[in-house]
């Protein structure tokens, strides 16, 4: 087996493997990886050593790896390996199809063997990997353990499409069902995909969303990259209006057969008491079921406070409005390292500290 860094040139070879592979998803593939490049803020300084497993066969693994410049709990700053457009989370390496259970551990090791020697060269203090529910292979536990992690999963909604349309409607709550009732008599929907892009409505959704946070969050260069995944296939925008006004949107990630519920803008300012995200993701399932996506991620799932996540009142209840929705709530594979034993220290005991004073309140 050889080790190679990937290079633009290379790029084609790569993104045709995660199209073949069952493993990879749209995490893996270099529109990703331009994107979490891009997403960086001005605190990071991001390194691309993205790298793939070969032999005489062709590639047998490809291996996103961003090493970022952050700052640690002290103050001073640190190098991790991380993906910012990804909540910081690397996504684990895809294998070719095919493999024997012996042999996909063996270029698992190699892969994070090579990772480790990575950390040696570049004095990285902590690396955080995910996995993700959306591809062909089922991940039955999280192996990321093999390798040297600390459990850090969370859990996620991902609702089956394959289900006939009567079972996916009649999985909604019945307060969601009410709302969306509401909504389509209220709103006009606006669906965005390849054939039907429209620059005027994504650059709305890109400043309801500058202006939902109250400040631009990440670079233009990002937007402009999710729209161009419209026009190819890997993204479309659900908006809603009323007289001509936008009163919100969501974006979805599409890939394969899968859909990911990626980002969602509304206009604070817009006053109705029809809620805008029923009627929104109701259209958005029924259009991702025409098409026979067969999975759709609609969200992080929190019930509680863990050691190494508190969920505040808000998100706890973003949870509950996601469940709204159907589907099946399953784990969402994580893994920490720690490449330093004080970061390690110092972490794990502020992560207790917000535990326990979490409990005292």
């Amino acid at each position: 087996m050889r080790i190679i860094q990937l290079k633009e040139d290379c790029f084609k070879s790569w993104d045709k493997f995660c199209l073949d592979s069952d493993d990879a998803w749209f995490w893996h593939t270099t529109k990703w990886s331009k994107y979490c490049a891009a997403y960086k803020e001005s605190a990071f300084k991001t390194i691309d050593r993205s790298f793939y497993v070969t032999d005489d066969s062709g590639i047998l693994a490809v291996c996103p790896l961003f090493l970022e410049e952050r700052q640690g709990p002290d103050g001073t700053p640190c190098t991790e390996i991380a993906a910012a457009g990804s909540s910081g989370l690397m996504i684990v390496p895809a294998l070719c199809n095919g493999l024997t259970d012996d042999r996909r551990e063996r270029i698992l090791k190699a892969a994070f063997d090579y990772i480790d020697s990575i950390a040696r060269e570049y004095g990285i203090t902590r690396a955080t990997f995910r996995m993700t529910p959306l591809t062909g292979r089922t991940n039955d536990f999280n192996w990321l353990l093999k390798y040297g992690c600390l459990d850090g999963s969370v859990n996620t909604q991902v609702i089956d499409l394959s289900i006939a349309p009567e079972q996916l409607w009649g999985a909604l709550r019945k307060g969601h069902k009410y709302d969306v009732h509401r909504g389509e008599k209220f709103y006009d929907v606006h669906i965005y995909d390849a054939t039907s892009a429209d620059k005027k409505a994504f650059d709305e959704y890109r400043l309801l969303h500058h202006k939902a946070a109250g400040r631009m969050t990440r670079p233009l260069e990002t937007f402009e990259m999710m729209y161009h995944w419209i026009l190819s296939g890997n993204g479309m925008l659900c908006g809603v209006s009323k007289n001509g006004r936008y009163a919100g949107f969501s974006y979805i990630i599409l890939y394969k057969d899968g859909a990911y519920y990626g980002s969602a803008s509304d206009d604070p300012e817009f006053e109705t008491n029809i809620p805008i995200s029923h009627v929104i993701q109701w259209k958005v399932i029924q259009w991702l079921k025409e098409r026979d996506y067969k999975k759709y991620e609609i969200g992080q799932q929190q019930f509680g406070a863990q050691i190494h996540d508190i969920p505040t009142s808000k998100e706890l209840s973003i949870s509950f409005f996601k469940r709204g929705f159907g589907g099946k709530t399953v784990p969402s594979y994580r893994g920490i390292k720690y490449y330093d034993k004080d970061l390690m220290e110092a972490e794990l005991k502020n992560n207790l500290n917000k535990l326990l004073s979490h409990y005292e309140a």
